[in-house]
Order: structure tokens, then C-alpha cells, then sequence
């Protein structure tokens, strides 16, 4: 069921942010006096990044979901450095890298459970939880951390504003910070009542305050929106196995 509400999720306000999309980078590319259209690449990278997103969602294989996992990670970085600017690229660069510290976690979370269990069934790991478990677990925790934007992650989607506004609306309806609470409320089972799951709601909780706080000095839309929608994912990731 998580997963078919993700999906419509996905499905739904990406296609409509997409449909925007077609109109706004029209005048975006005008506004900027391209003399050639980019438009092509723009699309491209955001339905590839769609497409990862419904693939994080059904996927049980815990090879296949680090595979999308990082699709995200590199759709994510061309999209917010697709104007060129200096100051594009240098936020693209910062998501990357951000991300795939992620993504090291991600490694490591997939070598320690498979040396244990012989599996990377995702199913079946969360059906058999064991104390062993908590240490890939934690690992995959940080990929959360950093995916979602939590704090101290957070640098990268605060840059993202610099993308056309396509981009910073998906990257926070659908996608990429999305991806993170999904994967700790997915693997939530395998954690309850651990410390694990006391460490996850400090983080959650930490987040939560420490946005709430940095946006009441925002003068800027944009900034603003950023930080409460990390004021959100924060709240979200609060008793997260509950």
C-alpha cells in the first residue's frame, strides 16, 4: 500500500510538473536569450529521475535500489547545474557529493548484510530482524539522512533553488528528499523500538527545530520554502517506526 500511494504520488504531481514545465522553460530560455534550446536534456533527466523514484519504490532487491538510488544522485546534480551558471554548477557539485556520502553508506549497508545473511532481499531482511541488523541499518540511515536533506545535509537542497523552479518543485514534492523518509519508513519494522529508532527521532526532531528556526530569518520565497519543507521531512522522520 506504501508503495502504490508513492507511486500515484510520483506519477501524478510529476506529470504535472512537467506539463508547467514545458511552458516555463520556454520563457526560462528566452528570458536568457538562448540562442539553442536545452529543453531536450532538461526533460530527459527529469523522467529518468521519475522513473528512478517509482524504481526506489518497487524495488525489493537491495542491489536495484542503490542503482536508482543513485540514478536520483546524478539526475539530481544535472538538473539543479543545468543553467551553467557558476553558481549552478558549484550547487550541482554540492548536491553530488552530499549525496554520495549517501551513497558510501548505501555500500556498506549492502556488504555488511549480505555477509550476515546471505540475502539482499529486502523483504526478507525486515521479516527476520535481528540485533545484527542495526549495523547496516544505521548505514542505511545515513543514506536517508543525507538523500532527505536532514541536518547537517541539508546545504545541498538549499542550493537546489538556484535550478529552475521545475526542479526545485519536484526535487521537493516527489522526489530525491522524499526517497529518504520512504526508505526509513520502509525499513521502520526491522528498527522499532531500538536505539536506532531513538537515534533516527533525534535527527528527525533536530531538524525539525533547527529549520524551523533558520526560516523565520528568510526574507527570501524560495529559502523559505526550502526550509519548511525541511521543517517537514524532520516532523516526518520524528517516531518514524511508530
Amino acid at each position: 500500500h506504501l508503495s502504490l500511494i508513492m507511486c500515484l504520488i510520483i506519477c501524478i504531481i510529476g506529470s504535472l510538473i512537467c506539463i508547467y514545465g514545458i511552458k516555463y522553460m520556454a520563457d526560462h530560455e528566452k528570458h536568457q536569450g538562448l540562442a539553442k534550446t536545452k529543453q531536450n536534456r532538461f526533460f530527459f533527466y527529469m523522467l529518468i529521475l521519475l522513473g528512478a523514484m517509482n524504481g526506489i519504490v518497487f524495488a525489493n532487491n537491495i542491489l536495484w535500489l542503490f542503482f536508482f538510488w543513485e540514478v536520483t544522485t546524478l539526475c539530481c546534480y544535472a538538473l539543479i547545474r543545468h543553467d551553467e551558471t557558476p553558481e549552478a554548477v558549484e550547487n550541482g557539485f554540492r548536491a553530488l557529493w552530499m549525496n554520495l556520502i549517501g551513497g558510501l553508506g548505501f555500500v556498506v549497508a549492502i556488504i555488511l548484510a549480505f555477509n550476515s545473511y546471505g540475502t539482499l532481499s529486502l523483504i526478507a531482511l525486515i521479516s527476520n530482524p535481528t540485533p545484527l541488523l542495526l549495523v547496516p541499518l544505521a548505514f542505511l540511515f545515513l543514506a536517508a539522512l543525507t538523500k532527505s536533506a536532514q541536518v547537517p545535509f541539508h546545504g545541498w537542497l538549499l542550493g537546489a533553488m538556484v535550478a529552475p523552479v521545475p526542479v526545485s518543485a519536484l526535487l521537493h514534492s516527489s522526489t530525491m528528499v522524499k526517497a529518504g523518509v520512504y526508505l526509513a519508513v520502509r525499513t521502520a519494522p526491522a528498527f522499532s523500538d531500538t536505539s536506532l529508532s531513538a537515534m533516527i527521532a533525534i535527527f528527525g526532531g533536530f531538524t525539525f527545530m533547527t529549520t524551523a528556526i533558520l526560516a523565520i530569518n528568510q526574507s527570501e520565497a524560495k529559502r523559505v520554502l526550502a526550509y519548511s519543507a525541511l521543517h517537514v521531512r524532520g516532523e516526518l522522520s520524528i517516531n518514524t517506526p511508530q
